[in-house]
């Protein structure tokens, strides 16, 4: 958007279509909230090159008599047309040079008028025992702050260090912030669900025996809903599931979108690569159950999907190694609140640096192996996934837990034909829990048939 202003300021001197295509390039480019100035600074740019027009046909009119006077010989009337000629082209040059300064002074300043002026930056959304950041922008770091939490806190500091507070009870608060003279009220609703970083802190207790159960795709044993679906979540949430384990991919234009193909061939009655068709395209589509059967449900974006579970359950993010990057899909958390709702997976240990270069705060969940080696010595716990097999190919713990990662394990239908989809034998899973003794979740195609059966063995 800056280059095109400036490109904007200067478009008197290229030939008339390629005004009009540099018009709507610079258009194009607009986001909302930079409309208003835009406009103005168009407006301004029109005028001038109105100006710029006239000046032109001024020009051409006293070279027109400039050649008549040469032909009349007659040198009075050449120099004295000559005089005025030059003194339209530094009119004409002077005026180009006040456009060119504005309109670039204009295309470089801060369209964001809150970002000049202080302002509060907190959280609207949180769970229970999530630590609320409350930060003054943009105002002298000795200021005093005082924060009003709603729920009979009160805090007290200054500008230059965010106050922080965590909610005990689920509910709607009013924040009170009073910076110097500034009075600004802030709405927050806490979710009754426990921050991740509070729940993780349960599976070092040794008399937690609790095992969460992630249900891989959004899956339940229900298969007229279909997987990775809005419907899905609220199947999940429904069965009693901690955590839906979920795909995405990135669209053509840059949506990410919840689905475990990079085709929508499988679960849609359409066809096609995700990454190669807009948002648009993919909504022509309707979801196939798990039988086959064409639904109502259109594919969801990843912001959609989040949201039918926000505060409710935990979500498993396969980014990797799927089409969305981690900034694209860190971004979409960050923006709904959730990052304390939310696990990263990661395959590898440069995608669990590359979440954590981006934010400390993330909760990385690696697979087995080297890829966790990053997460060695931080803080924070940190599940990591193996795979249990009957037929002998588990993957093997390695020194994971003397290093101080959580194990989880995959028991599914696609490690293993011997394994029931939708179902959960009994045997396998004795044989899972002695093979893992530490493990503290188990990814299942049947959460609800799974935490029956962990609740009879005294784990939930």
């Amino acid at each position: 958007m800056k280059i095109g202003g400036v490109l904007f300021a200067i478009r008197p001197f290229y030939s008339k279509r390629a005004r009009f295509f540099l018009f709507l390039f610079k258009w194009s480019s607009f986001s909302r909230k930079e409309k208003f100035s835009s406009f103005i600074e168009c407006f301004f740019s029109f005028f001038f090159s109105a100006y710029y027009l006239c000046l032109q046909r001024n020009l051409l009119n006293k070279s027109t008599n400039v050649k008549r006077a040469m032909r009349n010989e007659n040198l009075l009337s050449f120099l004295l047309i000559k005089r005025r000629i030059l003194k339209l082209l530094a009119i004409k040059y002077a005026y180009s040079l006040i456009v060119l300064c504005g309109i670039s002074f204009m295309a470089c300043s801060d369209d964001d008028p809150v970002k000049k002026n202080p302002y509060l930056q907190t959280s609207t959304r949180a769970m229970l025992k999530e630590v609320v950041e409350v930060v003054f922008n943009n105002i002298d770091s000795n200021t005093d702050i005082t924060v009003d939490f709603g729920d009979g806190t009160v805090k007290e500091g200054k500008a230059a260090t965010p106050i922080t507070h965590a909610y005990t009870q689920s509910g709607d608060y009013t924040m009170l912030v009073t910076a110097g003279e500034r009075v600004v009220q802030k709405r927050i609703r806490i979710y009754d669900l426990l921050a991740l970083t509070e729940a993780m802190k349960q599976f070092r207790d040794a008399d937690n025996k609790m095992v969460w159960a992630m249900t891989h795709r959004s899956h339940t044993t229900d298969k007229t809903i279909p997987e990775n679906s809005v419907s899905a979540v609220e199947a999940a949430i429904n069965a009693g599931a901690d955590v839906i384990e979920c795909d995405t991919h990135l669209t053509s234009d840059g949506v990410v979108m919840v689905c475990h193909d990079q085709t929508i061939n499988a679960t849609t009655n359409g066809t096609g690569d995700i990454t190669k068709m807009t948002y648009a395209e993919i909504q022509q589509y309707n979801l196939l159950d798990r039988n086959g059967r064409v639904t109502d449900e259109k594919m969801p974006t990843l912001e959609e999907f989040l949201k039918a579970g926000r505060g409710k359950i935990y979500f498993n993010l396969d980014y990797s190694p799927r089409t969305a990057s981690t900034q694209e899909v860190m971004n979409v958390v960050k923006e709904l609140d959730m990052m304390e709702q939310v696990f990263f997976y990661c395959n590898s240990s440069q995608k669990a640096e590359e979440v954590l270069s981006i934010s400390k705060k993330a909760h990385v969940y690696t697979w087995a192996q080297s890829a966790y080696k990053p997460l060695v010595g931080l803080p924070r716990n940190y599940f990591v996934q193996y795979s249990y097999a009957p037929d002998g190919q588990s993957t093997p713990i390695g020194t994971a837990v003397s290093e101080g990662m959580i194990p989880t394990v995959n028991m599914l239908h696609v490690l293993s034909g011997l394994i029931p989809e939708y179902d959960i034998n009994t045997t396998y899973l004795d044989e899972l829990l002695q093979i893992y003794p530490e493990v503290r979740m188990i990814q299942t195609d049947a959460p609800e048939v799974l935490i029956s059966a962990l609740q009879a063995r005294g784990l939930r």
